[in-house]
């Protein structure tokens, strides 16, 4: 006689969602809430953990991690009453660290490199070129403005959940050492194997820019996100993350490259030279590296945030295909397409479009990390953590300005700036947990943030007495 399948133990699945036949309402509930306590946000589909397979590839790395619920009711929210005084319950908060001592040991070891890279092509243009040597700053800071572009661009799409300055330069230091350094020689070296074998310069001269450059160059620079996903997995948890890395990989790729085509263009055809290569690389095609490795990056931080970390891994290498079709197409438009006004038009009103479609793309990335942050604090709003009002402020924009309005006029916005940050990186630490499992190191970090976000609470409403 078989016997009917029990049922799990506890009120609510490890997504957060009262398992089906509970009670809405768990007693001791603390006393703001309002009933029912449950409010469903929603679970979007492209993220949605809770149907995983019990093994293979995309099996979870961990058990799932049911979520953590506070040992008490909480107090009052400052921002639903903003006048009501309430005791302050003491509690310790340990603020989680934001980076470790491999990200620095990693930034000034690339600092240091790129520096050395910097300082052989400087020397290499002297000793090479006829002109003299205080034309290469000049190319360098041209090339730096395109940079600075890029980086502007990354640091507005940064704003829903900042990434750490460290790592956001640990990748333009990859992109403009490593990768473009690498990249240079193994290059020339694959251009010198093929010309020695063929004996054919057209052969060759296709050759380098059409194959080797997508393969070598777009694998160099996406190595740096597997060193960003090794260094801070924390940080990197979805496609807007991915893309932001991958961009700045991308943009410091281009600056060192710039230099050494800005350098060569004067050398060849003077000011004028230079002129034109700044207005086709720095201005034309400003965003083309930035949009390769983007692409790479929007895939890994895809797989990341829906399958947790090995899958991660494993995508790496299809992950890199997009960007490298779309390298190679422009180079082959540029080596096959006649020279001429209307060429380049063509050339370079096609990649206008595809940087507006990227720009476009980044904004829908922007609004789909903040849908995200709401459906992930509703999980915590369900346990008690937080009132659903705060929810609405902590992830909108239009809640984000109105609570930091509100906070300046009480004395307390270095506090909500901080509540709002340590909040959108705690529903990223949900979506991980959702993604890996129950990772005790995660499950430690998520345990942190929470003691901050009681904290920081607790301090608006001294604030707001």
């Amino acid at each position: 006689m078989s016997h009917p399948p029990q049922q799990p133990h506890g009120q609510y699945m490890p997504n957060g969602r009262p398992r089906p036949g509970a009670p809405t309402h768990v007693p001791d509930a603390p006393a703001f809430q309002s009933q029912p306590r449950f409010r469903d946000y929603g679970n979007p589909r492209a993220y949605d953990t809770s149907v995983r397979p019990t093994s293979g590839l995309t099996a979870a790395r961990f058990g799932p991690a049911q979520i953590q619920r506070p040992a008490q009711a909480q107090p009052q929210s400052a921002w639903a009453t903003q006048t009501r005084r309430v005791q302050q319950v003491e509690q310790e908060a340990t603020k989680a660290p934001t980076t470790s001592i491999l990200v620095w040991i990693a930034l000034v070891m690339l600092g240091f490199a790129l520096l050395l890279v910097l300082g052989y092509f400087f020397l290499d243009f002297v000793v090479t070129a006829s002109s003299s040597p205080i034309w290469w700053p000049v190319a360098a800071f041209l090339a730096l403005m395109s940079l600075i572009v890029i980086s502007l661009v990354m640091l507005l799409a940064d704003r829903w959940d900042p990434q750490p300055i460290p790592l956001l330069i640990i990748a333009i230091f990859w992109g403009a050492a490593v990768s473009a350094f690498g990249s240079y020689w193994i290059n020339t070296f694959n251009s010198l194997i093929v010309y020695a074998i063929t004996g054919s310069e057209p052969i060759t001269n296709f050759f380098g820019p059409v194959i080797s450059a997508p393969l070598v160059e777009e694998s160099t620079k996406g190595l740096g996100l597997l060193l960003l996903l090794i260094l801070a997995r924390r940080y990197f948890n979805g496609p807007l993350d991915g893309l932001i890395y991958g961009a700045l990989i991308g943009g410091g790729f281009a600056f060192t490259e710039n230099i050494i085509y800005y350098t060569r263009g004067f050398e060849g055809a003077g000011v004028g030279g230079l002129v034109f290569l700044v207005m086709l690389r720095g201005v034309g095609n400003i965003f083309g590296h930035a949009i390769y490795t983007s692409a790479t990056g929007i895939i890994m931080g895809y797989v990341a945030r829906k399958w947790g970390t090995i899958p991660t891994f494993i995508a790496f290498i299809p992950a890199l295909i997009p960007g490298m079709l779309m390298h190679a197409a422009w180079n082959l438009s540029a080596t096959i397409l006649p020279g001429g006004l209307v060429s380049l038009l063509l050339m370079y009103g096609t990649k206008a479009v595809i940087a507006l479609v990227w720009l476009i793309v980044i904004g829908l990335l922007v609004w789909d990390e903040s849908r995200l942050t709401r459906v992930r604090l509703g999980d915590y709003a369900n346990q008690g953590w937080l009132t659903h009002e705060e929810v609405n402020m902590l992830a909108t924009w239009s809640g984000r300005r109105e609570g930091r309005r509100w906070a300046a006029q009480i004395g307390a916005k270095p506090i909500m700036k901080r509540f709002i940050r340590e909040s959108a990186d705690l529903a990223s630490i949900r979506q991980r947990l959702l993604a890996d499992g129950a990772n005790p190191k995660v499950v430690e970090t998520e345990r942190q943030l929470l003691g901050r976000l009681t904290s920081n609470r607790q301090q608006l409403l001294a604030h707001a007495r």
